[in-house]
């Protein structure tokens, strides 16, 4: 088994990483993923946005056992149910893992624009919640949510189900 990751601000790969030396794994990103043959057993780990699992569709031909989505709430978003529905991952072991963001200010490019378009809907919000307001807050000052405890799902799943 191995580990494929896509990190576009480097929390995910802090995951990748970090499941690596819990397990002696090897990890690559997927840029690398023809270093991997089709046959090997593949935890996969991916950022989300709007829910979809970015770089997961890349590996639609190898053998994934297991995907993690890592976001910035403290929740998969919309939920559960939703993310593997939209990412077709029925039937795999799916876990959300909390990473993080950047400040808005220091994004670039469509990135911010569609981030800011995000933020202003939600501050237009008449319904806030904590979760809205915490929202708000970690877009617009960032929040850096990765915690070698929120890999312990991951990490029994692989020991139940491998023989590492």
């Amino acid at each position: 088994m191995v580990i494929v990751y896509e990190s576009k601000t480097g929390f995910t790969k802090r995951y990748a990483d970090m499941l690596a030396l819990k397990t002696r794994l090897k990890v690559f990103p997927v840029k690398e993923l023809s270093k991997v043959s089709k046959d090997e057993e593949i935890i996969f780990l991916g950022w989300m946005k709007a829910g979809k699992i970015q770089g997961l569709d890349k590996l639609r031909n190898y053998n994934v056992k297991a995907v993690c989505g890592s976001g910035t709430g403290r929740t998969a978003e919309p939920s559960v149910e939703a993310v593997v529905a939209r990412n077709k991952v029925e039937g795999l072991p799916f876990f959300y893992i909390r990473g993080g963001c950047y400040p808005i200010k220091e994004l670039k490019g469509m990135d911010r624009i569609l981030l800011s378009m995000f933020l202003k809907m939600l501050k237009n919000r008449k319904d806030k919640d904590e979760n809205i307001e915490e929202a708000i807050k970690h877009i617009e000052g960032g929040f850096d949510g990765v915690k070698e405890e929120n890999l312990l799902p991951v990490l029994e799943w692989l020991k139940c189900n491998t023989e590492l």
